[in-house]
């Protein structure tokens, strides 16, 4: 731990697209939320609006991009999640709906080529909206971004080599993602990946932005991520269970984990989030796990 001046942790960023606040508060996509709790949006819900400023709406939500870019804040930034199928008609409809909607970006998943084994939700019947959805080469990413004036963000990137790949296709930003988990079994989580291409291939850091989500629960996994180069780190199941006691407890969800993140920080002796390194974290394995 470095000894620094930290009465006042500075937690604003500025990276893609200009976050506004927190790059913690960034909301992943979710569908069915409504069945938690009706009233409650799939991303975003009023008072929330105001902590989080990155939402991220899933393409299959309970309502649609209309109605949810209708009900967020001015002062939040859209990020919209499109599944595209190889109709090319189709695919123009969904950028200009996500673009007179307002969106700053689209969220195109790139790790769902296969529908993925869900026991317990074949037990009950359930199943993906469209299996069929699972469209991806280099070339369509190339096709698809002369189709919007939007930058395309590839989220579902897990190993190195895909990640240089992006770079070298002028994605403007990636996630390392393993859709919750869900998708693949034995996949590995977003930190494995992010310190795989710290170890590999750090440039990538530079040459791109770098955003994460998956199994992220305390401020200090926030701030592991971010110290290996992460612009933005995005949360989804916590909200989820927050929901439980409606918008309430998304707010108090929200302000625990920036409580945590500041705590941590100052307990790291990071004044600002902006000068956190791979220095600040210790990925040598001790002698006993070897």
């Amino acid at each position: 731990m470095e000894l620094l001046e930290s009465g006042h942790i500075a937690t604003t960023w500025r990276s893609f697209a200009d976050f506004a606040s927190a790059p913690e508060s960034w909301l992943t996509s979710q569908i069915l939320s409504r069945l938690l709790r009706p009233r409650f949006l799939d991303t975003t819900s009023p008072a929330p609006s105001t902590l989080v400023p990155v939402p991220e709406p899933a393409h299959f939500a309970s309502k649609t991009i209309e109605e949810i870019a209708r009900e967020k804040s001015t002062s939040q930034i859209l990020f919209q999640q499109l599944y595209l199928s190889s109709n090319d008609t189709e695919i123009r409809g969904l950028f200009k709906r996500t673009e007179d909607a307002g969106a700053k970006a689209i969220v195109f998943p790139v790790d769902s080529a296969a529908d993925g084994n869900r026991h317990r939700a074949a037990r009950f019947g359930v199943g993906s909206a469209d299996p069929d959805y699972s469209s991806f080469t280099w070339d369509f990413y190339q096709k698809i971004r002369n189709m919007t004036t939007l930058p395309i963000i590839l989220k579902g990137i897990m190993t190195v080599e895909d990640a240089r790949l992006a770079v070298d296709n002028g994605a403007p930003a990636i996630v390392l993602s393993n859709h919750g988990g869900r998708q693949l079994d034995g996949a590995p989580s977003a930190l494995e990946v992010a310190l795989e291409i710290h170890e590999r291939d750090p440039e990538i850091f530079k040459q791109t932005e770098v955003f994460a989500d998956g199994g992220i629960r305390y401020g200090a996994d926030v701030l592991m991520l971010l110290s290996l180069g992460v612009k933005a780190v995005g949360l989804g199941r916590p909200f989820m269970y927050a929901n439980v006691l409606g918008q309430p407890g998304v707010e108090r969800a929200i302000s625990i984990l920036k409580r945590e993140i500041a705590i941590d920080a100052g307990n790291l002796g990071v004044a600002d989030l902006k000068a956190i390194d791979p220095s600040f974290v210790n990925w040598t394995p001790t002698p006993w796990t070897k």
